[in-house]
């Protein structure tokens, strides 16, 4: 039986991932690390057993404690997932950010190397390592300089140097992904899309005053549904050829207007819209829409999610879970 390690399997991605091992797949030894157990309100309608995951609470800043979590599950795949993920959280807390991203990382493939395992890891990086592009530019392709612009970015991008010098020195396993913004069920709200989902069913549960609060509404983003990023990672464990990395994005984008204008459609909610300052950032990017042309090539993956699809299942989340 295969083994694999999910670090951060208690948050959005980490949910969703374990459901669609244990619903999907079978053969797994699933082992889990995080700070705090998963509490996956969003899968509670669904037979899955949660109880045959393995658990180890760990600060992946614990090198000790993380090194032997390696050395007792020797696990065949790893998907490290745990990060320090809010750019704007990252303004406020930028060495925060930088420690806790690298650090953690590091702490994975050092505890790797150390017990010379020929463990399959993959680390899952951002759209925001381009940092500020041109539209000339788009669609992003894996061959674009990196231009980090904030200290989340930052972060990801020294992880992506630290896999080089992994794969090409120790002879480690590594691939990497610049997943684009993903979306769906379960994500905090304090992601934008979540955020206006939320901001959507209250209104209609609550009977609040139709009004949304956004930060700048006219920038653009590659947005992609969580189930098309799952199998992107499934795919890559798989087939991921070893110090490359993979765009993950539907190719699409949209601007938050164009969120806001969808969800009024979708559940016929007449809005208007508030801009408030303290949720723009200091630097943002106005326009990050990827390729995946490398990601099909190479493994045939590609994204099968509408937009309206990812909204509709987003705004039920929300509707169900304030009701």
């Amino acid at each position: 039986m295969a083994s694999i390690l999910i670090t951060g399997i208690s948050g959005f991605v980490g949910g969703h991932f374990t459901r669609y091992l244990l619903g999907k797949k079978t053969g797994y030894d699933i082992h889990g690390v995080s700070r705090s157990k998963p509490v996956w309100d969003v899968f509670q309608d669904q037979a899955l057993d949660i109880h045959s995951i393995t658990f180890h609470p760990c600060d992946l800043l614990d090198s000790t404690k993380i090194n032997t979590i390696i050395k007792e599950t020797q696990p065949d795949l790893i998907l490290h997932l745990a990060s320090f993920s809010s750019v704007a959280q990252s303004w406020q807390d930028p060495r925060g950010a930088f420690l806790n991203n690298t650090n953690a990382f590091l702490n994975i493939i050092e505890g790797v190397r150390i017990q010379e395992l020929d463990s399959k890891i993959l680390s899952i990086g951002s759209s925001e390592e381009y940092g500020i592009v041109n539209a000339s530019d788009l669609p992003l392709t894996e061959g674009q300089r990196t231009n980090p612009t904030n200290p989340y970015a930052i972060a990801k991008v020294s992880e992506e140097y630290l896999s080089q010098i992994y794969v090409k020195g120790y002879h480690l396993n590594i691939c990497c992904t610049r997943s684009f913004n993903h979306i769906g069920p379960g994500q905090r709200n304090q992601f934008v899309v979540s955020s206006i989902a939320k901001q959507f069913a209250d209104i209609a549960v609550n009977r609040k005053k139709p009004i949304i609060k956004i930060g700048a509404g006219s920038i653009i983003r590659d947005f992609i549904d969580i189930d098309d990023v799952i199998l992107a990672y499934d795919t890559i464990l798989e087939k991921g050829i070893p110090g490359e990395v993979y765009n993950v994005c539907s190719g699409r984008g949209y601007s938050i207007q164009d969120i806001v204008d969808c969800l009024s459609r979708l559940t016929q909610i007449s809005i208007e819209i508030e801009q408030k300052t303290d949720l723009l950032r200091p630097i943002d990017n106005p326009i990050l829409i990827g390729s995946y042309e490398k990601l099909h090539r190479e493994t045939g993956w590609e994204p099968t999610h509408s937009i309206e699809q990812s909204l509709e299942k987003i705004y039920n989340y929300w509707y169900n879970k304030l009701s």
